[in-house]
């Protein structure tokens, strides 16, 4: 791709618009609709979605743009640096100009290049008219760079740095036509986050197969070490050494009791509750998830933070039964803010925030092999579950 036609892509990224482009540029719109075609077929992707909102980028889209962004901001200093010799560059003058710095030699880089060694020793004289200076001294044993052809180069390296990135990765999205992601998570963190993320992400990659193992996090970790899963996407307890996190965001807890101990406990409504909120809880009956489980692990670190040690007098699996015990007056319990509504309402219950001293909350985090790259397909799939956390 040229200077030109990335100048295209990002004027219609950025007005939403073939004919607003046309305007900016001062183009005819058939131009501009021509030479976007032509890009996308060159690259054999789609690079923005036709919308009634406007000129939308895909995935890839919003790749090349991001990525043209650098480029023309490279090639706009390199245009402020030379001056009055300004040029529209194209994708392989710069390598052209590259493999002959590398290969110090006209011959060997054109053979490197596949091309014939007078027509690169005639594009290399070329920009040197065009730019007014020259960019090699021809010496016998091959050539040598000028100052002015040194400067150039250090310059235009960023570029074509720029150039192999958006081919690799355009080429990623490529093989994502067909392919797989193998994820794991939790049982209630899938029912309350995958429904989100799945569809939008099934619509911009149609061609991706989602397979989806739900556990509990340590057994996910260790499928996952063991080859059977890409990636996890879990509440973090226990940093192992082969498993890189990255976090996404951190969820409160909330104290739940039931609707009918409201007026009997007397607990504030117009603020977090404290330590000294939570000694008033010390004989009353708590229903808790199994000891094994993160979200009982947060639980007995908050009342352990306030304190106290609850009278639990029952305890499940299942955190939708421990809410329903709560509202049916069995007993008080905590549970995540996200999860209050998940399979069931609040009725029947009151809920409280907790003040930050009680560490009341647990981090979501998603875990990949430290030694192994992340696929494209299991990369987008994250990107668009912060795009749905950035929502919910």
């Amino acid at each position: 791709m040229n200077e030109r036609q990335l100048r295209y892509i990002h004027a219609i990224a950025k007005e939403r618009s073939i004919l607003k482009a046309s305007l900016f540029l001062n183009k005819n719109p058939s131009t501009i609709t021509r030479v976007l075609k032509h890009c996308e077929e060159e690259l054999t992707v789609s690079l923005f979605n036709r919308t009634r909102a406007g000129m939308v980028p895909t995935a890839e889209g919003e790749r090349v743009v991001e990525l043209s962004e650098k480029i023309l901001s490279e090639l706009d200093r390199i245009e402020e640096w030379a001056g009055q010799a300004s040029h529209s560059w194209k994708e392989q003058e710069i390598r052209y100009l590259l493999a002959v710095r590398e290969y110090r030699n006209i011959s060997k880089a054109a053979k490197e290049l596949y091309m014939a060694q007078p027509s690169l020793s005639q594009t290399i004289k070329e920009l040197e008219e065009t730019l007014g200076s020259l960019i090699f001294m021809r010496k016998k044993d091959g050539v040598k760079e000028t100052r002015f052809g040194h400067e150039l180069l250090n310059r235009l390296e960023s570029v074509g740095a720029c150039y192999r990135e958006l081919e690799v990765e355009l080429e990623e999205f490529r093989q994502m036509r067909k392919g797989a992601v193998t994820l794991g998570i939790p049982l209630n963190l899938g029912a309350y986050l995958l429904p989100a993320v799945v569809p939008p992400f099934r619509q911009r990659f149609p061609g991706i197969k989602i397979q989806i193992r739900e556990n509990n996090s340590s057994e996910l970790e260790r499928l996952m070490i063991a080859g059977k899963l890409d990636f996890c996407v879990l509440h973090f307890h226990e940093k192992l050494e082969q498993v890189e996190y990255e976090m996404f965001f951190e969820e409160p807890f909330c104290l739940v009791i039931p609707k009918s101990a409201k007026s009997r406990l007397h607990l504030p409504q117009d603020r977090e509750l404290t330590k000294e909120d939570f000694l008033k809880l010390a004989q009353e009956p708590f229903v808790m998830v199994s000891a094994r489980q993160k979200l009982r692990q947060v639980a007995d670190g908050i009342l352990k933070n306030a304190g106290i040690v609850p009278d639990i007098c029952c305890t499940t699996k299942s955190m939708e039964t421990a809410k329903r015990l709560a509202a049916a007056g069995m007993g008080m319990t905590l549970l995540p803010r996200s999860y209050l509504n998940l399979y069931s309402g609040v009725e029947g219950l009151e809920c409280y925030p907790l003040s930050p001293d009680l560490k009341g909350s647990w981090k979501l985090t998603v875990a990949y092999p430290k030694e192994k790259k992340l696929s494209r397909g299991s990369r987008e799939f994250l990107k668009v579950i912060k795009e749905t956390l950035s929502e919910l």
